[in-house]
């Protein structure tokens, strides 16, 4: 029995794959229990690469995203920085900060706790209707300037009062997950019935490559990193 049917990412551009600044980990704890973290860092921020890479593995070590947490992985992106090494414009951005989404889902049994940071983007669907969406449910909502974690962490105030939480999900039958970053949740959601069909269809690498270069081609889905992440059991 599965859980990480499959997990594709592809950079802005194809062939600048080591700048890619989403970040994706995984770990099975005990009891079978599976963590899975997605992070897309702001491209505007000083190491922004850094920073979402950290989020997702503090994530998967410790669910627990609280103050505590959160100050544990700003201390660990900051011990390989020495500011006083750095240029005067280097530390202009380093003092402005890094943010980054965060997108934590924890499996049990056939029940999924997530959390939402930010306008990563998961999608529950049942191999023939959507019967979920976090934490948007119109494409129009990706264009507001979303709440971000921050290694600044007074800056993170705002984002614990209105973090989002969703208790349990029910992963039954055909039921599975669809973990993405926010260039695909955006194109997704704006026509909900035709796009989803073709998540539905993706198998291998190659056809996500193949759907993303060529909604970009069209002007549909903004260049941007991209990231999918499917969840679901199956036999193998």
């Amino acid at each position: 029995m599965r859980i990480i049917l499959h997990n594709w990412t592809m950079g802005k551009q194809a062939a600048e794959s080591h700048l890619n600044e989403d970040a994706v980990k995984t770990k099975t704890r005990k009891r079978g229990i599976k963590y899975i973290a997605v992070s897309d860092g702001a491209s505007e921020s000083f190491a922004s690469r850094r920073w979402a890479r950290i989020l997702v593995k503090q994530f998967v070590q410790n669910r627990c995203v609280d103050k505590v947490w959160l100050a544990k992985a700003i201390a660990e992106y900051n011990k390989d920085f020495d500011r006083n090494e750095m240029s005067w414009s280097a530390q202009a951005a380093f003092d402005r900060g890094s943010f980054a989404t965060l997108l934590g889902v924890k499996i049990q049994g056939n029940k999924a706790s997530i959390i939402v940071v930010g306008d990563s983007f998961v999608v529950l669907d049942n191999g023939s209707k959507i019967l979920k969406t976090l934490p948007y449910t119109e494409s129009e909502q990706f264009r507001e300037n979303p709440l971000l974690l921050s290694t600044i962490q007074d800056r993170n105030t705002e984002v614990f009062a209105k973090i989002h939480k969703e208790p349990k999900v029910y992963l039954v039958n055909k039921s599975k997950l669809y973990c993405m970053t926010d260039a695909l949740g955006a194109w997704l959601l704006a026509d909900k019935s035709a796009r989803m069909e073709k998540l539905r269809n993706l198998n291998r690498k190659d056809d996500f490559v193949d759907m993303v270069e060529q909604a970009r081609a069209e002007g549909t889905m903004r260049r941007d990193d991209t990231t999918l992440v499917i969840i679901g059991h199956a036999e193998g």
